[in-house]
């Protein structure tokens, strides 16, 4: 015999007034007495994302579109649901550089032309699947583009 059970993060309050979407504690209808050995694990969870994955630490690349100008960008903190919502806000540059998101690969590609380059630097690049560099010519990300790659969570039970 299998089941699950619900433990929302609202559903106790009048019960435990300090309980917090991150840490809290949830009173069951009735006990539930289980005889002998069981497994338990958790399913499924649902979180509110409720902070800028894109923020002013780390929203900067610069480029170089072939006439030894190195300039800077910043793209707009934010929460960015999908890598094609940054590669948006990115831009591509008088088409010397162009930035492509492959869907079934997960993967970034940037492509220059002639002498133009691209500088990534940590914070942006992460969440493109590259490390800290500079692009010249047709390169793809070695790593997944996540969007969310950047924040890690860490969940405990006491059950």
């Amino acid at each position: 015999m299998s089941f699950y059970v619900t433990l929302p993060s609202d559903s106790s309050h009048h019960f435990f007034p300090d309980n917090k979407v991150s840490n809290y504690v949830t009173q069951l209808p009735s006990p539930i007495a289980l005889q002998g050995e069981w497994e338990v694990a958790v399913a499924e969870i649902i979180y509110p994302l409720t902070w800028h994955n894109v923020n002013n630490t780390k929203n900067l690349f610069g480029f170089d579109l072939g006439n030894g100008k190195f300039t800077s960008r910043r793209i707009p903190p934010g929460c960015y649901e999908t890598v094609p919502d940054i590669l948006r806000a990115m831009n591509s540059f008088r088409n010397k550089i162009q930035f492509m998101f492959n869907s079934s690969t997960k993967k970034v590609k940037v492509k220059t032309e002639n002498t133009a380059k691209v500088v990534f630097e940590k914070g942006l690049c992460n969440l493109l699947g590259f490390e800290p560099q500079v692009i010249e010519g047709i390169v793809e990300s070695p790593n997944f583009a996540d969007p969310h790659v950047a924040f890690p969570f860490f969940i405990f039970v006491r059950i």
